[in-house]
């Protein structure tokens, strides 16, 4: 990646369930428990605006930073959900019935609760960080915006814009505990305060959509390691990565895959 992280929008997603199809997915829908960069993407160019297809490039890895943690306890559940059939245009209007679809969601572990998640979002252009920023602290998206599917509807929250002052790049090599998913090949090793592995963090493996080709052909998968529960991943990279202090003096350590692996 060519750009600097000069700025950082950090904002939240919050609502009832998500639902992030996993790439590899057949007849039953399976989840990510995190949105991919590709749907973060598409979210900030709803946010922003930008029409279907438009922004592949513009929000891409060579011109954006852009990652999301878990902000509270989730799990999954699987539902049946009752969707159109649908082969052709004519077929939206419901005219060849109904299939049903074993659909896994992703769902608040308090029953009265949301699912959240925080976005880390820099771009080469300050311009939209600018506008990205105030549309979502005003509330005012150019359109809906979900987690994941279309009936997922999400609210959002301004967190804070950093300055470059509150941003301070961690070299390689040093041991970290990062809230955000990180490349499994920039991965070196797990840190001595990991200690109790099994019972402190349960990661897994995912394989997920990265970037998308032109005219959102097929583009760039990637394998990342997350922790499941929202707990931050005691790990020691390969690449840089970025400590974030907030006005009220809190901070937290994420990590992009822009800057890792061989994008870097």
């Amino acid at each position: 990646m060519t750009t600097q992280a000069g700025a950082m929008v950090v904002f939240e997603l919050s609502g009832r369930m998500a639902h992030f199809r996993k790439i590899h997915t057949n007849s039953s829908s399976l989840t990510y428990l995190l949105p991919p960069r590709t749907t973060l993407s598409g979210i900030v160019a709803a946010i922003l605006g930008f029409e279907r297809d438009t922004y592949y490039e513009h929000l891409g890895p060579a011109q954006a930073r852009l990652t999301a943690s878990l902000r509270t306890p989730v799990r999954t559940v699987m539902q049946t959900m009752n969707n159109l059939f649908v082969k052709s245009p004519s077929d939206v209007s419901g005219v060849s019935g109904h299939t049903q679809v074993p659909t896994e969601l992703v769902v608040p572990e308090a029953a009265a609760g949301q699912v959240t998640y925080r976005v880390y979002f820099s771009h080469a252009d300050a311009a939209v960080m600018k506008t990205l920023a105030e549309r979502v602290a005003t509330q005012t998206p150019a359109y809906p915006i979900s987690l994941g599917t279309a009936p997922m509807l999400a609210s959002m929250r301004l967190v804070e814009v950093l300055a470059p002052l509150q941003l301070e790049r961690i070299p390689a090599g040093t041991d970290l505990s990062v809230v955000t998913p990180c490349l499994m090949e920039d991965v070196l090793g797990w840190t001595e305060t990991a200690g109790a592995f099994g019972t402190e963090v349960q990661v897994i493996k995912d394989l997920m959509p990265y970037s998308f080709g032109p005219g959102r052909t097929h583009g760039w998968n990637r394998e990342f390691l997350v922790e499941r529960r929202g707990q931050p991943l005691p790990v020691r990279l390969r690449c840089p990565a970025w400590r974030l202090t907030y006005q009220n003096e809190a901070s937290e350590v994420v990590v992009f895959a822009e800057d890792g692996g061989s994008a870097s």
